[in-house]
């Protein structure tokens, strides 16, 4: 947790990768996905690591959120244990450099906190020689407590009904509940086998409990701090047991390779937009606009494919961004473009990679003033790439807001199509639809400019009884 990756460590992971496509170029593989986690998101020269693999081997390395770990890993246990739904659900991730703690109910994600407490981290912070047996446990200890704080807040006073763990650290604590306190399996554990296991780890020395517990020196080192974790965690939802299923996050990536084969398969996609809609209502937007603001920007994305030539992972992110892009209003109406970007930065969000999270909090600051251009800082963070995706998602994002003008849903229909005259947006709806009309035309001149392409607006006549085939704020 040096802060870097060595050059050494660099060499192993572009080796490792090369042996991976090795054994992938002897099978008819159609997909591969890389992953990274904790020390991925925090070393300063992942950029170097990630460009190396992808230069040598062609396999782009994602960097995913603790949000989106605890996604995956929730996916798994749901599979795992079909009866999860029906209960509240502690899930327990314990790994080398951060710790997630998701709370479920009904089978959905309610709260994730992503703690900088893994058990790597945990021995450089709190070791004097860079090992178990010097560790400050009571140090650590206070630093576990003043974490789990947090934890604390997002029960809220629930009952929880059964803690649920995950990482090779748990799983030798299942184990060792067989062998030092008679457990006859070792997938459960109760809070009071927990202390218990603790108090006799840290007796030994690292030495000991490999010679006399027969653990790899690696695990003999990490189990302590990960104890002490864990004790802390399931104290919090005491009486439940701790169910130990030997599963995590690779089986979710899996089971989400697989779910989006099927038809209807992206979960993912689904949940991004469950937990929009949840943020939104969480900052007290107006729900009714927003909806309308997602239908439009949909249609718009559809009508104008050939244009853009985005694929479907980027229309969710501008229904993302249609869901809460009034987020910011809870802080202050003035810049609230701006208030809604490190909102979406600060929240979690379910569903995405961290550079979806980061084009989502870019199209929010976008969505008005000043548009995406090279000087803008929004603009200049992204690739070259992203920043083609984050110009063209903020013109739709910006039409469809337009559309809405009124906050009353007057359009409820747009057709775009080519006549003798070029490229038409023809309005339909109720009502005279000229603010709208307006607020269009105001945008064309970035139109110009993203898609090189004249468009005219037309208005249709009004619909009769003021209403249309499809009810403007209704959920597709």
């Amino acid at each position: 947790m040096s802060g870097r990756f060595s050059d050494q460590t660099l060499d192993g992971v572009e080796a490792a990768f090369q042996a991976f496509q090795q054994v992938i170029g002897r099978y008819p593989v159609q997909t591969v996905r890389a992953t990274g986690t904790s020390a991925l998101r925090d070393s300063e020269n992942t950029p170097e690591l990630v460009a190396r693999v992808e230069k040598a081997v062609n396999i782009p390395i994602e960097i995913i959120s603790g949000e989106e770990e605890a996604r995956l890993i929730h996916m798994s246990i749901r599979h795992r244990y079909g009866d999860i739904d029906d209960r509240a659900a502690l899930l327990i991730d314990i790994g080398g450099g951060s710790v997630e703690v998701t709370l479920c109910e009904h089978g959905d994600i309610v709260a994730v906190e992503s703690f900088r407490m893994g058990t790597v981290r945990l021995i450089e912070w709190f070791s004097s020689s860079g090992d178990a047996d010097t560790l400050d446990l009571s140090l650590m200890n206070e630093y576990i407590a003043s974490m789990l704080r947090k934890v604390r807040e997002a029960l809220a006073g629930r009952k929880i009904d059964v803690c649920v763990g995950t990482g090779g650290n748990i799983e030798a604590l299942g184990d060792l509940g067989i062998n030092l306190l008679g457990n006859e399996r070792g997938d459960s554990l109760t809070a009071k086998d927990i202390r218990r296991l603790c108090k006799r780890l840290k007796s030994m020395t690292c030495a000991e409990r490999v010679e006399k517990l027969l653990l790899r020196p690696d695990r003999a080192d990490v189990i302590i701090p990960a104890t002490f974790v864990l004790k802390g965690i399931v104290g919090l939802a005491e009486p439940a047991d701790l169910l130990v299923p030997r599963i995590g996050l690779g089986d979710g990536i899996l089971l989400d390779l697989l779910k989006g084969h099927e038809p209807g398969g992206d979960v993912a996609g689904h949940q991004a937009l469950a937990w929009a809609t949840a943020l939104a209502e969480k900052f007290h937007a107006d729900l009714a606009h927003a909806e309308h603001v997602t239908m439009l920007a949909r249609s718009l994305f559809e009508q104008l494919q050939g244009l853009h030539g985005l694929g479907a992972r980027d229309l969710l992110l501008l229904e993302v961004a249609s869901r809460i892009h009034e987020i910011g209003l809870a802080v202050r109406p003035a810049r609230h473009h701006r208030h809604g970007e490190y909102l979406a930065l600060a929240s979690p969000m379910i569903g995405l990679s961290v550079d979806e999270k980061a084009l989502v909090a870019a199209l929010l600051r976008c969505q008005r003033k000043r548009f995406p251009e090279p000087g803008h800082e929004p603009h200049d963070r992204f690739s070259s790439r992203d920043q083609k995706r984050l110009r063209s998602l903020t013109m739709l994002l910006r039409l469809a807001i337009a559309l809405d003008k009124e906050r009353r849903g007057q359009v409820t229909r747009i057709e775009l199509g080519e006549d003798q005259d070029g490229l038409a947006m023809t309005l339909f709806g109720h009502g005279d639809r000229l603010l709208e009309a307006w607020s269009v035309r105001k945008q064309l001149v970035f139109w110009k400019q993203v898609f090189d392409k004249d468009i005219r607006i037309v208005l249709a006549d009004p619909e009769p009884n003021g209403g249309s085939e499809e009810e403007p704020n209704d959920e597709d």
